[in-house]
């Protein structure tokens, strides 16, 4: 902008502050919402928050130690967001530059923010350009953020102070927002080819006999759910060749690349059984030129409906443990599998929560119906209400079309999984009671309650008795969720299970990651069973695919983990760390036939400073 336009835009501006009554000696914004209110427009904003959020942090990161902070408003002015420098941003904070207040003109007088909602370009002001004297030592370079039909939907704004102001600041900002323009154009493409995706997959699914598509060679490329019960290999089919799935695919193949359609009884090779299916088989056209898919049509036969295609989900018989007491939970669990009582399941992280939790529901007589699970700890506290209780359309900006369900609604009939339920916001603890005592659910936006039959599984990893005693959970929430408590022990507490259960990740782990099984030795196993485990069973799963991945335990790694839980039992025990050291070289020295230069360069270490330990060890070649 030239610089007579830009300062006669500023002297306009300062006129209409007057004329507004605005005083220079105004500190704080004239608008100012609630908490509540303001709750509900960074919901309505929060793919605008979300997507800018790493922008943000980025020019955090670039101007850090700077005296520096960046506001995120709305169209209107609002604050969304404010991070930067803790000296600045608190002298910001002092003037109640907060989420929730208002930068328009109207509100707070002259400003980049300001500025830019009324002209929709990007601006630097400066010193006296700001209205209000207490903006006077700060620079400040403001862009607009533009949806894809040119509106205004915020403002991103960089403050400094104004010993820093720099032409190029301005520069950073209107970067930064054609970026955030371009994500969210980027998003709004994939969320229409989403949504028109899922339609198709929702029409397909509805349909009751199989469709699969392939290449010319059989290679699968989509399958319905119907699909999926036939052969019963779930998500794995779409790594599948039709020549594994049915018998004479080669004869199917043969006339439809004559152009010929192909409807013929055919066996179906996973059921290992003489099961047939008719099967309709057509040519349909690509956009590539002189490429086709070929899309398979299955009716089932009633020979293949009576076969019953379990899901592949935790149960009971797929627990690992010959420990007592975990046994006897085990049969505790499947007793109240069939309760519709609310079950409240706790213990540290990684001791099998969810794993109980599944087996609990494919053990009930709702094994069959949805079990829909929800993190209440990984959700912000403003759109857990809408992902529990759904919303309808029109309920806030940016809300689907025709609205939609959420998880209680989804769950009807089956299982609904609040796991990390110690993280649940207070306020939101309050609808939750509501909806378990009345049982029914009222979407955001409407007056309509709906009824659900939903049984109730929580699980935390939190002391509730002591979040209840201190006002962070509410008491007759926990009495409500408490009526069958389960605790699952640490491992640390059933170290006799320690060994059934590195061998049964070893098999598990080393096909799936297609590698060989490692033998561990007993002085390392003894070393594991010695070890506290606070991480429980999804540690020990961990560190036996690092043995997979390295072929062992490197002794820097794990044995100071075991050092540092104050296992006093391990530090008594001959195997210092000078010890372990001696004996993973004579392990590595031996492997390689005594070639000194093969075993240093698997340890890491120079030819000299092996040489050295050898030495030091008194290792004999």
């Amino acid at each position: 902008m030239p610089q007579h336009d830009y300062e006669r835009a500023i002297k306009l501006s300062h006129e209409r502050c007057i004329n507004l009554g605005i005083r220079k000696e105004q500190e704080y914004s004239k608008k100012i919402i609630s908490d509540v209110n303001l709750q509900d427009i960074l919901f309505k904003k929060r793919k605008l928050i979300m997507t800018a959020m790493l922008y943000i942090e980025h020019i955090i990161n670039f101007t850090k130690g700077s005296n520096f902070f960046v506001l995120l408003t709305d169209s209107e002015g609002c604050i969304l967001n404010a991070l930067g420098d803790e000296k600045i941003l608190t002298e910001a904070f002092g003037l109640k530059m907060i989420p929730g207040a208002y930068m328009n003109e109207e509100s707070i007088g002259t400003n980049a923010m300001g500025y830019v909602i009324k002209n929709v370009k990007p601006v630097q002001l400066t010193g006296k350009d700001h209205y209000i004297t207490s903006y006077n030592r700060w620079t400040c370079s403001a862009a607009p953020i533009k949806d894809q039909d040119g509106r205004l939907i915020g403002v991103i704004d960089l403050t400094g102070y104004i010993k820093d102001v720099h032409p190029h600041t301005l520069g950073i900002v209107v970067a930064v927002s054609k970026a955030i323009e371009e994500m969210l154009k980027a998003k709004d493409i994939n969320e229409t080819n989403t949504a028109n995706c899922n339609h198709l997959k929702g029409i397909l699914n509805s349909i009751d006999k199989g469709i699969v598509t392939t290449d010319i060679n059989g290679k699968v490329n989509y399958f319905n759910d119907a699909a999926a019960e036939i052969f019963g290999t779930s998500k794995k089919l779409n790594s599948s060749n039709m020549s594994t799935l049915i018998e004479d695919w080669e004869g199917v193949k043969k006339c439809l690349g004559s152009d010929e359609n192909i409807s013929k009884k055919i066996n179906i090779k996973p059921l290992n059984k003489n099961v047939t299916c008719q099967l309709e088989a057509r040519r349909m056209y690509c956009d590539k030129k002189n490429e086709f898919e070929i899309m398979h049509l299955f009716n089932e036969s009633e020979g293949i409906k009576n076969i019953t295609h379990h899901k592949n989900t935790y149960k009971f018989d797929e627990m690992v443990g010959k420990d007592e007491s975990f046994l006897k939970l085990i049969e505790y669990a499947k007793k109240i599998a069939d309760s519709n009582s609310t079950v409240l399941i706790m213990g540290e992280s990684g001791t099998g929560k969810e794993l109980f939790a599944q087996s609990i529901h494919n053990y009930s007589s709702r094994a069959k119906l949805p079990l829909i699970a929800l993190n209440c700890g990984a959700i912000p506290g403003q759109l857990i209400e809408s992902e529990l209780f759904g919303y309808e359309d029109g309920a806030f900006t940016g809300a689907k079309k025709g609205g939609n369900p959420g998880k209680f609604e989804l769950a009807h009939g089956g299982t609904i999984l609040l796991d990390e339920i110690g993280d649940m916001p207070y306020d939101m603890q309050v609808k939750l009671l509501r909806v378990l005592e009345e049982g029914f659910v009222t979407r955001l936006g409407s007056k309509k309650t709906i009824p659900i039959d939903v049984r109730i599984i929580a699980s935390t990893n939190k002391n509730l008795e002591e979040a209840v005693e201190t006002g962070r959970f509410r008491k007759d929430l926990y009495y409500r969720l408490n009526v069958l408590p389960l605790y699952i022990p640490p491992l640390r507490e059933r170290k006799g299970d320690i060994r059934l259960l590195i061998e049964y990740f070893m098999d598990k782990l080393s096909h799936s990651l297609g590698k060989p099984k490692v033998t561990i030795s007993e002085d390392r196993l003894s070393m594991m069973e010695k070890y506290n485990w606070p991480g429980n069973i999804r540690e020990l799963q961990n560190i036996v695919e690092l043995i997979i991945n390295t072929g062992d335990i490197p002794h820097n790694h794990f044995i100071r983990k075991i050092y540092k839980s104050g296992n006093t039992e391990y530090k008594d025990s001959n195997l210092d760390m000078e010890s372990i050291e001696k004996g993973h070289l004579e392990k590595i020295i031996k492997k390689c036939n005594g070639n000194i230069s093969q075993s240093a360069d698997i340890l890491g270490i120079q030819r000299n400073t092996l040489y050295n330990k050898i030495k030091k060890y008194n290792i004999k070649l």
